[in-house]
């Protein structure tokens, strides 16, 4: 009777855990090393990374692309910028159409997140708003705002400069 009872309440941990972890897909949250990707629908990733690395990809079967290249421009605007903040984690909410009226991204330093649409994301904008994130990441306080955008439009005008 002990065994069985035993036998049961595995069988449960392990499906809850199986469960959990065929549902952490759904849940709309994409992990990298350096972000968490929030998005609504699949497509919404599907979209991103196709804009923001060239390539159609079916983000259901193949993550791995998505993964490389979001850490890709991480690094890469690490790399311009010459800062590597210590445990870098940046949050990125997708979104469709423009955000606050006419924005098409932004990086809010109070919650450490990108706020991105979909319809308009590019390499060169998720950039430019990562670069934001590793500025303020890199420094204990927060840049002036002038001083910020003369470093992301340096990462702007630099990112695949030497390809």
């Amino acid at each position: 009777m002990k065994r069985l009872a035993c036998r049961l309440l595995l069988s449960g941990i392990f499906l809850c855990c199986s469960l959990s972890i065929s549902f952490a897909g759904e849940a709309g949250i994409f992990k990298t090393k350096f972000t968490d990707v929030y998005y609504s629908d699949r497509k919404d990733m599907d979209d991103f990374v196709w804009r923001i690395g060239g390539n159609r990809t079916d983000f259901a079967t193949d993550r791995g692309f998505a993964l490389n290249r979001i850490d890709r421009l991480v690094e890469r605007v690490e790399a311009i910028l010459d800062m590597q903040p210590k445990n870098f984690k940046v949050n990125i909410y997708l979104h469709r159409g423009l955000l606050d009226s006419e924005r098409i991204a932004y990086y809010d330093h109070k919650t450490k997140s990108i706020h991105i649409s979909v319809d308009y994301a590019t390499d060169g904008v998720a950039a430019h708003e990562m670069a934001h994130a590793v500025i303020n990441s890199h420094f204990a306080r927060p840049l002036p705002g002038k001083m910020q955008e003369i470093l992301t439009q340096y990462v702007d005008k630099n990112l695949w400069s030497d390809y």
